[in-house]
């Protein structure tokens, strides 16, 4: 096969590919298809990853960027967009897939969805196939963000000269992206029961009836896979869960070549048109300042709270003191966090705050942040910011980074290159994470891993001789599942010693930044090792402060 799939000694390629599109067409635990399928749930994981790569590493075959010589049909045949679209190629938007990551790391991927995703940006054609996918991106990165990043990755997404594609209100209005007016009335509902009244609006119409292309291919995508439609934490870890999410596009795109649904295309139509839609405030009549003060004021004008520095600086330490007591849980306070802060402010303050208004200040405070450390704000770093060293403790990890974004070309280059990889000592593995080779992810381990073979059962005492020999003798020899089995066990163990040694090493560099004595680093560096949460409150502070924060945290120890 042209994914490098092959049988292998119990298992033929049709049970592989069958076993992986019933997982993913009913979002099924890896422990409920071993026992339907009668197979241990360490072959099973085996089975789904296997299929998984043979998939993603064929994607050249079916996601392919459009040259833009030949007009779409979509438009040409429609005297609604033919000739005012004719130079369009597609449509572009994103979309939030829910991923299960590390504790240290939900806040970043924690956007407006409540719960941690990764912000999918993808492309596609009028006749609704994907021809771009970039995937991984924390969900707190916007879509402004996530374009830009496009247009410099090693497979970036391609525009000719002279085209151009269509884009919604949240992401900008260039040669290459046409966004609608803002301000005029936008989706398809809002002129269901009037028509356009002028010529902004026409325009807005007929960008909408083009532009949800994008929204009509993501409803089918996640009508006929829901593992990537699902709002409940999902069994896969993130980058396993975008890879998924690469392997269904191209699955759509293949089957809209080999057996299309027009039925299901319509019923996501039908969806699109009598759904609720989503607020889009780039689109919304008030202007910015209004949305701020009705945010500020928790939704009431009646209870606007105008904030000062000074009101700033309590929240801020309020929200410390909640943080190194344990009520901001995965990067979010606790109502039992909020309760105390809203009392103390009200109480040593006088203060006449929410809990409304505590949330929405948070929002504004952690926007401002993020701000400043954009690359076009490199005027304000040689200003003074307001209590900036306060922030860095509460939100120094929370921006995105998009440092696991990649398209599915970019990552069988990285799954190729590391096979080529030969790793003989720890030191080797150290540099090599150290220059950024290598990555340690095993393509075969997942969290629902654990071995737990189906037990048959028992063999009756009239079992014949024959059968004893037969089953001894294939205990001698080991399968090529049992193979990538151990080997995989054995690279985890690697992955692993590398892991901790790499960590005590960064906690050591940095304790002795701080300054402290010879014969004080000992005890420090056995104290941070135990107590990773206190390790990462101290690295996230200033520098200049580190050492009080230390003794203090030893101290209470003591």
């Amino acid at each position: 096969m042209d994914g490098g799939l092959r049988h292998t000694q119990r298992m033929s390629v049709e049970e592989h590919v069958a076993r992986f599109l019933h997982i993913v067409s009913n979002d099924l635990q890896t422990r409920f298809t071993s026992w339907m399928y009668r197979r241990s749930r360490s072959t099973t994981s085996r089975c789904f990853h296997r299929i998984l790569r043979s998939i993603i590493a064929i994607e050249g075959l079916y996601i392919q960027q459009p040259t833009g010589d030949v007009v779409p049909r979509e438009i040409q045949e429609s005297r609604r967009f033919y000739p005012f679209f004719k130079d369009c190629i597609r449509a572009i938007d994103g979309t939030h897939v829910r991923v299960h990551v590390p504790n240290r790391d939900a806040p970043r991927y924690r956007g407006r969805k409540g719960y941690p995703t990764i912000n999918v940006l993808a492309a596609c054609t009028f006749d609704l196939k994907f021809t771009y996918v970039l995937t991984s991106w924390e969900g707190t990165a916007s879509d402004s963000r996530i374009i830009k990043n496009t247009f410099t990755r090693n497979d970036k997404l391609l525009i000719p000269s002279g085209k151009y594609c269509l884009v919604d209100g949240g992401l900008p209005h260039t040669n290459k992206l046409m966004a609608p007016y803002r301000g005029v009335r936008y989706h398809l509902k809002e002129y269901s029961m009037r028509g356009p009244q002028n010529s902004k609006e026409l325009f807005n119409l007929r960008h909408a009836s083009l532009r949800n292309t994008i929204e009509r291919a993501f409803g089918v995508l996640k009508r006929r896979f829901p593992i990537i439609r699902s709002t409940t934490e999902p069994f896969y870890s993130c980058e396993t869960q975008s890879a998924i999410f690469l392997a269904c596009c191209i699955l759509h795109n293949f089957l809209l070549d080999e057996d299309r649904d027009i039925n299901l295309e319509d019923e996501v139509m039908q969806e699109i048109l009598n759904g609720p839609q989503e607020q889009d405030h780039h689109n919304s009549t008030e202007t910015d300042e209004v949305i701020m003060i009705k945010q500020e004021a928790g939704g009431s004008e009646k209870e606007q709270v105008k904030w000062s520095e000074i009101m700033d600086y309590a929240y801020i330490q309020a929200m410390i003191k909640q943080q190194e007591t344990g009520n901001r849980v995965n990067g979010s306070f606790t109502p039992t966090a909020y309760a105390q802060m809203v009392e103390e402010l009200n109480t040593k303050h006088q203060m006449d705050i929410t809990k409304s208004h505590l949330k929405n200040r948070y929002k504004t405070l952690k926007k401002t942040f993020f701000a400043m450390s954009k690359p076009e704000a490199a005027s304000l770093r040689t200003k003074k910011i307001a209590y900036f060293d306060e922030m860095l403790v509460l939100f120094a990890r929370d921006r995105a980074s998009g440092a696991h974004a990649e398209t599915s070309k970019e990552r069988n280059a990285r799954l190729n290159k590391n096979e080529n990889i030969q790793v003989e000592t720890i030191k080797e593995v150290n540099d090599m994470l150290a220059n950024n080779e290598i990555h340690l992810e095993n393509e075969y381990v997942d969290l629902d891993d654990n071995i737990q073979d189906v037990i048959p059962p028992p063999f009756s005492q009239e079992q014949s001789s024959c059968a004893k020999k037969c089953k001894s003798k294939k205990r001698k020899f080991e399968d090529e599942e049992e193979e990538e089995y151990i080997n995989s066990k054995i690279m985890k163990s690697v992955d692993n010693v590398a892991g901790a040694i790499r960590e005590g090493e960064e906690i050591y560099r940095e304790l002795e930044l701080v300054g402290l004595e010879p014969h004080e680093l000992p005890r420090a560096l056995n104290f941070l090792a135990t107590n990773q949460a206190k390790a990462r409150t101290l690295f996230n502070c200033p520098l200049q402060i580190r050492m009080g924060v230390l003794k203090d945290m030893m101290g209470a120890r003591d």
